[in-house]
């Protein structure tokens, strides 16, 4: 008899998660469609109990290829029955993918073959589309439009996300590993949480922000086309939310226009009659400054540049007090020095003006802010057993430092939080080395008693510690050892305590022992005189200082002097030194970039008509324009 055995489906498209174990289970009852006949019953088919078959599951794509196929080897049980998981059997060559990364996207049907003689005799048996897939831990996820997650989403076991189009999440992303091969965004916030598996600063592992595979680092741009000392491009703080440092803008603002300030400044001020007839209430507060005039305000480069505005109005109502004074009083014919050297002053501060604005347009960049205060280096210790902490004196011989050294090249500071460390030793090395501090401020272990303004000195025990002496007790030795000079003071019942203390600053104080040797020298050769009338000395000049090569001047020339003796402004008559004026303005002009003379309102006007009326228009404005950005400011910084 002829037996024909088939597959009844009793269950397809289960998912299976247990243990870790992924897959879609299916059950069968396997029926032998001829049954052997029990009399007075019908009997259409009967099960095959307890017996091997070999079952092959193919997962097909649209186009009939295979992209995943596995055979199971399995046994029925007592009822003809068999349970399996699709994903946990042997993988044919047939398979492009293992089960895990088969791609779900797109049409997929299942073909089911079985081999009842326990070969490879396999003979069709069913096959059907999945319409739906319960597997749900998708390895590849493709969106080729528009996706939106109002939830969690997550990308775990190593799995891969592919994205060709936009992603929006309106919740939080947690993904293990994040891979982008292309361009990427960020319109929000982005906080990276991740503890690292070691804190070893010299192991590139141990920082959760890497950034490789280019010839540059890192770009950041602000906002601010002008980024100053409240602008930061990174800041810093530790564990518990407290700033440590930043790294902020220092920059000047790119369109700084004198027409502006001085239109700004000068506006709505009414002449002489009509200030007469409005009968101003002098108490009134000024106007306030236009919307567009707050970058200078709110911008301590703008803020300091308005100050120099300040000098140069103060500056510009003293000439016009002065020209006043010598026109009302003198005529044109009378002496007018009051009025030069003012108008001298009123020059020299706009050159000053524009020199720092274009000081500051030549000299941008970043500025560091650290709770560190001084420069350190790193140097060997001559004994790399010693064990060195901040605040304590070493003594440098050939580069090398050790606290027992009671002679040595010079003394220094073991540094505490240095801003900036210079000669970095190699990785591993570091147990060998101590930032020493080279200048700044840095606390100090100081034995007993201290004054601000006292010399630092080794203690010369060798034990690590200083003394403070004051600098009338210093004797000539000392200065060689002089580590600092103290900058707060200590008397309490602490016997050693840490002093903030000036290094690499001190240059005084040897000269000051050299004065005093000058001195004894012109003593002993007066008195040699006495004794020898044909002795002829050479004094040390111990007053005078060396200024512009003038070396018997006590100061310099001011600049207002300078130009004095420049121009020849001290000479001639009034009207002779108004045409100098005149011509001074117009030199300087072309001599100064970024300010023009000829823009201060009326200036021009009175040099060349110097009336009363005029004078008392150009003092009246200069006055008001003054009182006016004193009171901007003012309500800037309240």
């Amino acid at each position: 008899m002829k037996h024909k055995i088939l597959f009844t489906l009793l269950l397809l498209f289960g998912f299976a998660l247990q243990g870790q174990v992924e897959g879609i289970t299916y059950q069968a009852v396997l029926v032998d469609n001829n049954p052997g006949e029990i009399p007075g019953v019908d009997v259409p088919a009967n099960s095959v109990p307890e017996r091997d078959i070999t079952v092959r599951f193919s997962i097909l794509e649209a186009t009939g290829d295979i992209t995943f196929q596995e055979i199971q080897p399995t046994r029925t049980d007592a009822y003809g029955t068999i349970s399996l998981t699709i994903g946990q059997g042997e993988q044919t060559a047939e398979s492009i993918v293992v089960f895990e990364l088969i791609n779900w996207d797109g049409p997929k049907t299942l073909q089911v073959d079985i081999d009842i003689q326990g070969g490879q005799n396999f003979i069709p048996f069913s096959s059907q589309p999945l319409t739906y897939v319960p597997y749900v831990r998708h390895r590849n996820l493709i969106a080729d439009g528009v996706t939106n997650l109002n939830n969690d989403f997550y990308v775990n076991n190593e799995s891969q996300a592919l994205l060709s189009g936009d992603l929006i999440v309106q919740q939080d992303t947690r993904v293990q590993t994040f891979t982008a091969f292309e361009e990427s965004n960020f319109n929000g916030r982005v906080t990276i949480e991740a503890p690292m598996a070691t804190s070893n600063q010299s192991d590139i592992d141990a920082y959760p922000l890497r950034i490789t595979g280019s010839d540059h680092g890192m770009a950041i741009e602000l906002n601010d086309r002008n980024p100053e000392r409240t602008t930061n491009f990174v800041s810093f703080w530790d564990g518990n939310g407290t700033p440590v440092g930043r790294i902020e803008g220092f920059q000047a603002l790119t369109d700084v226009s004198q027409n502006f300030i001085l239109e700004v400044l000068f506006s709505n001020e009414p002449d002489v009659d009509e200030a007469k007839e409005q009968e101003d209430d002098d108490t009134a507060p000024p106007a306030p400054a236009p919307d567009a005039f707050d970058i200078y305000l709110n911008n301590d480069y703008g803020f300091n540049l308005l100050i120099e505005y300040i000098d140069l109005l103060e500056a510009s109502a003293t000439f016009g007090w002065n020209l006043g004074a010598c026109i009302g009083g003198l005529a044109v014919l009378g002496d007018c020095d009051d009025a030069a050297w003012s108008f001298l002053s009123l020059i020299v501060q706009g050159v000053q003006l524009s020199l720092y604005i274009d000081y500051h347009d030549t000299n941008v960049g970043v500025a560091f802010e650290s709770g560190g205060a001084d420069y350190a280096e790193w140097l060997r210790k001559a004994d790399p057993k010693e064990s060195l902490t901040f605040g304590e004196v070493v003594g440098v011989r050939a580069g090398e430092i050790s606290t027992r050294f009671t002679e040595a090249d010079r003394f220094m500071v073991i540094s505490r939080n240095p801003i900036v460390s210079g000669a970095m030793p190699s990785s591993g090395q570091e147990h060998l080395f101590k930032q020493v501090a080279f200048i700044g401020q840095v606390p100090v272990k100081v034995l007993g008693t201290v004054n601000k303004g006292d010399f630092i000195l080794p203690s010369g025990n060798g034990d690590g510690l200083a003394i403070a002496v004051p600098a009338g007790a210093l004797r000539l030795n000392d200065y060689k050892r002089i580590i600092g000079v103290a900058w707060e003071e200590y008397n309490g019942p602490e016997m050693v305590s840490y002093i903030n203390t000036a290094v690499g600053l001190n240059t005084n104080e040897l000269a000051l022992e050299l004065s005093k040797m000058q001195l004894l020298l012109n003593r002993m050769q007066d008195h040699m005189s006495t004794l020898d009338p044909n002795f002829e000395p050479e004094y040390f000049d111990i007053n005078a200082i060396s200024v512009s090569g003038d070396n018997t001047s006590a100061a310099s020339r001011t600049p207002s002097q300078q130009m004095m003796q420049q121009y020849g402004l001290d000479k001639g008559n009034t009207a002779d030194k108004l045409k100098q004026m005149q011509a001074i303005m117009q030199a300087e002009d072309q001599a100064t970039p970024n300010f023009s003379f000829a823009q201060i309102p009326f200036l021009e006007e009175v040099l060349a008509n110097p009336t009363p009326e005029n004078i008392q228009k150009y003092t009246e404005r200069n006055e008001k324009a003054l009182e006016k950005l004193k009171g901007m400011m003012a309500r800037a910084r309240n």
